[in-house]
């Protein structure tokens, strides 16, 4: 990164918003001051009653859970266990993996959502419910933990090796999450707990949804004897979530382009770029400017493999939103024990969340057109070694658009299982079980462009931009961004269907333990699994209404839904070293109207419903294959996805307890055998064949998109997966552990479609008539045919374990992975009229590429629990992952590559843009807990980091996106009134951590969200 980003000054830029999240963390230390006195006193009494009885409660015990259940575990795992549900120390699953070591999040909405293991991404790793694999709406393999509330789990783990009998996908590692069994915790409790949320951020709404969100919880879990039918056990709980997510952003367009970054005074000139004369027919965005990148095979040279460039989005962007989120959530689970031979157990989740934002945008359109001052004179650019745009000057049109966006997501798991204990040595048990996903995505925006003499048409106006730090900032000449009069041209109205997702997967397995005689082998597990994965998904259906210049009725129905007062104040001023808005006349003076951090903004639905003459409405998934003339623009059937994934494995696995010389060890070994395979559906134009009437020459391909044909593609492949692992005992507190495992990560579902889209362009330089003759260029939207990445994997780690509240852990791992992913163009065959047609099908694929990954991870807990009074309470857990690997992965758009000519030459591609590393991959993950525990008062102070890291997009995953180093801090501070009720409050994001986004280089910026700290009050009731 360079070194301008690297001094960015974040305490000067930072210090008003820390200062004040340094206020509210500040709430957190009356109690403690209060409390803790009083708390060592009656810890003190409680010791002196009774010396041989210490209960050990809160974080503490929590964190004693966790360093027995990674003791006793045969694999390399990391856990967070507790007694019960409800007592999880985080308001997210995500956020509290997050504390386990080697475990980051991505951050959506200001909450953790994605986790990522040992610094690799989720697609590197998989997640399980129960055992069973867990559905998402995202289109890749991960999941959005947000969607689930802490309170539904008790054991949360993450295995870093892998062993036969687990289900395979985690090259990074396993994330399995438990919930509890009624009969094993084995006493009846009802539980309610209500948590106010309270977002500083909210107070500088003008308009917000709520002043105060709230979470409450209910449970109950009970167990009693059935007569004549043995035990029964039923644990059920419910939630409901009503919140607020104030963000703050300024972005880029997620595009970028490449310019000769060179004056020159002729468009026609070879050299010609940006820095020009201003010819709106030769900019970048018009393709003009462009560097030539293929190496021209005459002279082994690529012609601007040395040119100076810039890169350059088409649009910049203010946004300000108000949010909504609102989930229901329900749980339940049924254990019944006929007799001492069966346990049969059944479990149902289900979450249902309606996330919706108001957005209100100013968009500078013509960043393409740089360099061009309201006079047509040059004016310099700030760059970047690397090409990244530091600031410049447009002459082009601003836009106010105000958005309803809304964003529906429902899950819904569960299954039914079986265990049954033939004999004492041998048990067989059967589970069933479902996950399903469905995501939906609706936006609907009102638009109006800038106006500056009052007639018709949309007048351009000098803007000049500057990127400063975490977020750029906009200079306006003579134009009033607040005044409404100077946006009254250009109405356009867009329905969309956004998204449309639906993942699926149903699965059973059957498994037999059996126990051999004594001996080394302790007992010998094995097993069979069927699943079948099914995902689709629909391209964006868009409804696109443009208008003429408001007519005076809509005019006056607009003007109704004008906001009186901008919906924010102190928009972006915790990352902005002033205004992000300035206003100056031609003599550079600034003006006071315009300055500062606000615009026009509507009401969007009231605003859309006035520019339309009617009440907006969405399309339907159905509505993807109207024509543009029926419907609109943007919706394109041919990049529907519908994938069936169909996998069969089987495993056989030893567990052993023994000794090796004088060392007892104990761990296993196994094989898993893995069968896929995989059908991806799609649709095609009917293609035909154009020919000269007079020569019969074939002069193109036809593409008829109204009549679309289904079509199908299938790719298998199977995989063996080895493992073993093994614990050995070198003292009574001091183990080591060592694994060597095969493990495998397939490819997203939302990669895997079949969708081809064919261009103008063939090859038929010798005027043949002959289909066979000619080359054809094709688009995929995915590919069915992709590879599951693999990788061999190393372990070791040393673990001393000197009492129940100490360990120090350090382990060093090592990944060989056989595969990579780059895009390439293959042939592909097509049949045109009867005829077989060669095309070369630009898509991605999997590579034959070695590439490695090494790491280190520590992690230390400790309790001061001898130290006098009130210093026992002191303890602490910290963790550290480091992780360095070789993989390169290059930008689809200005990376190195290899492009397949019409006539199928190769020509290799000079890249611009260095490679990124493996998605997801942070160099360094650290997390710190310090907690004071005593008595009936337990409070936490966290602090999680996470370097900077590749992020793909789903829609485009070749287009490099970096998001920055993160450090967040939270508190917890909870105090147990008595046995059955305790208070508690918790904070997180207390110092308003931005994430800052880099595209498609790490100092190009891309997009600043800032979302603000968010302080949560509860009580809750136990009994």
């Amino acid at each position: 990164m360079s070194n301008l980003h690297h001094t960015k000054g974040h305490f000067e830029v930072h210090t008003p918003r820390k200062l004040k999240a340094l206020l509210l963390a500040s709430a957190f230390l009356p109690a403690v001051m209060i409390c803790s006195p009083a708390m060592a006193q009656q810890a003190e009494d409680a010791a002196s009653e009774d010396d041989d009885v210490i209960v050990v409660e809160g974080t503490r015990r929590t964190i004693q859970n966790s360093i027995d259940a990674k003791r006793e575990a045969n694999n390399i795992v990391d856990a967070l266990t507790v007694d019960d549900i409800g007592d999880i120390p985080a308001l997210s699953i995500g956020e509290a993996l997050e504390t386990l070591t080697g475990a980051a999040s991505h951050r959506e909405q200001g909450g953790a959502t994605e986790i990522a293991v040992r610094g690799l991404g989720p697609f590197l790793g998989s997640t399980v419910i129960n055992g069973r694999e867990a559905a998402n709406g995202s289109g890749d393999r991960s999941v959005n933990f947000s969607q689930f509330p802490s309170e539904l789990f008790n054991k949360l783990e993450i295995y870093k090796t892998q062993e036969a009998s687990l289900i395979e996908g985690g090259v990074s590692g396993q994330i399995a999450l438990s919930t509890l069994k009624p009969l094993d915790y084995g006493k009846r409790r009802i539980q309610g707990e209500l948590k106010g949320e309270y977002h500083p951020d909210n107070v500088d709404l003008n308009n917000n949804e709520r002043d105060l969100g709230y979470r409450g919880t209910f449970s109950i879990v009970d167990n009693f004897d059935v007569e004549g039918m043995g035990r029964l056990g039923f644990s059920f709980g419910v939630q409901t979530r009503r919140t607020t997510n104030p963000e703050q952003e300024a972005r880029t367009s997620s595009g970028f382009r490449d310019c000769r970054n060179v004056v020159s005074g002729d468009p026609d000139s070879d050299d010609f770029g940006v820095d020009s004369l201003g010819d709106a027919d030769q900019n970048c965005d018009s393709g003009g400017g462009d560097l030539v990148l293929e190496v021209d095979p005459a002279t082994g040279v690529a012609p601007d493999a040395d040119t100076p460039f810039v890169l350059v989005s088409s649009q910049r962007h203010f946004r300000q939103n108000i949010t909504d989120d609102e989930r229901d959530s329900v749980f339940g689970a049924v254990q019944w024990q006929p007799n001492d031979r069966w346990d049969i157990n059944a479990d149902f989740e289900y979450s249902d969340r309606t996330f919706t934002e108001r957005r209100s945008d100013l968009t500078i359109d013509g960043n393409s057109l740089l360099n061009v001052g309201e006079d047509g004179e040059i004016v310099p650019l700030s760059v970047a070694g690397s090409g990244a745009l530091l600031g410049g000057t447009t002459f082009d049109g601003a836009e106010i658009s105000s958005q309803y966006a809304e964003r529906l997501e429902e899950y819904t798991g569960g299954g039914i299982s079986a265990s049954y204990d033939v004999s004492d040595k041998l048990t067989v048990s059967a589970d069933l079980s479902y996950s399903d996903t469905s995501r939906r995505e609706n936006i609907i925006q009102a638009r109006l462009r800038s106006d500056t003499d009052g007639d018709t048409g949309s007048e351009d106006i000098f803007v000049g931009f500057d990127v400063q730090g975490d977020v750029h900032t906009f200079t306006f000449r003579d134009f009033d961004v607040t005044d409404p009069n100077n946006f009254d041209v250009g109405p356009r109205v867009r329905e969309d269907l956004n998204q449309f997702r639906n993942n699926t997967i149903t699965a059973f397995r059957t498994d037999f333990d059996y126990a051999p005689d004594d001996g080394f082998v302790t007992n010998v597990l094995g097993g069979l699994r069927l699943s079948k994965l099914e995902y689709d998904s629909v391209p964006r259906v868009r409804r696109e209404t443009d208008g003429n210049p408001l007519a005076v009725g809509d005019a006056a129905a607009a003007a109704a839904c004008l906001n009186n007062v901008f919906p924010e104040s102190g928009f972006l001023s915790s990352v902005a070293n002033g205004p992000v808005i300035t206003n100056i006349d031609a003599n550079g003076n600034v003006l006071p109207n315009g300055t500062g951090g606000s615009w026009v903004s509507y009401d969007p639905l009231c605003l859309a419903e006035a520019l339309l003459g009617r009440a907006p409405g969405i399309p339907g998934a159905g509505d993807v294959f109207l024509s543009s003339s029926e419907l609109g623009t943007g919706q394109n059937p041919l990049q529907i996805v519908d994938v069936e994934e169909e996998t069969l494995a089987g495993y056989l696995q030893a567990n052993y307890n023994g000794t090796l010389g004088q060392y007892p060890v104990r761990g296993n070994f196994g094989v898993r055998i893995v069968d896929t395979e995989v059908t991806s559906n799609g649709f095609r134009g009917d293609l035909t064949i154009d020919r000269d009437t007079t020569t019969g020459e074939i002069t193109g391909i036809g593409v008829d998109n109204s009549n679309l044909i289904r079509i199908q593609d299938k790719h298998s492949y199977t995989e063996v997966l080895p493992s073993a692992n093994i614990v050995v005992d070198l003292q009574d507190d001091l183990l080591f552990r060592g694994a060597i495992f095969r493990a495998l990560s397939r490819p997203d579902p939302s990669d895997l479609g079949v969708g081809r889209s064919f261009g103008t362009d063939i090859d038929n330089d010798n005027g043949s008539t002959d289909v066979a003759d000619i080359v054809a260029q094709v688009q995929g939207f995915g590919n069915p045919k992709l590879d599951p990445l693999l990788s061999w994997n190393l372990d070791a780690a040393l673990e001393w374990y000197p009492n129940p509240d100490t360990i120090l852990a350090v382990g060093l791992y090592y990944k060989s992975f056989q595969g990579g992913f780059s895009n390439v163009g293959q042939f592909e065959t097509f049949t045109v009229d009867g005829e077989d047609l060669q095309a070369i099908v630009t898509t991605q694929e999997t590579s034959d590429e070695e590439n490695t990954i090494t790491g280190i991870e520590v992690t230390a807990a400790h309790s001061f629990n001898y130290l006098p009074g009130a210093w026992s309470g002191l303890g602490f857990k910290l963790s550290y992952n480091y992780a360095d690997s070789d993989f390169e992965f290059e930008d689809a758009q200005f990376g190195a590559s290899t492009v397949i000519a019409s006539d199928g030459t190769e020509i290799q591609r000079v890249g611009i843009v260095p490679p990124a590393n493996v998605p997801g991959l942070s160099e360094q993950v650290a997390s710190a807990q310090v907690y004071y525990n005593i008595g009936n008062f337990d409070i936490q102070g966290i602090y999680k980091y996470r370097s900077e890291y590749f992020q793909q997009f789903i829609s485009t995953p070749g287009n490099l996106r970096y998001i920055d180093d993160t450090s967040i801090y939270e508190a917890r501070v909870s105090y147990q009134v008595n046995d059955n009720v305790r208070l508690s409050l918790e904070g997180i994001n207390l110092f308003d951590e931005p994430r800052v986004q880099y595209n498609p280089t790490p100092d190009s910026f891309a997009e600043v969200n800032v979302y603000g700290p968010r302080l949560f009050f509860g009580v809750r009731g136990k009994f």
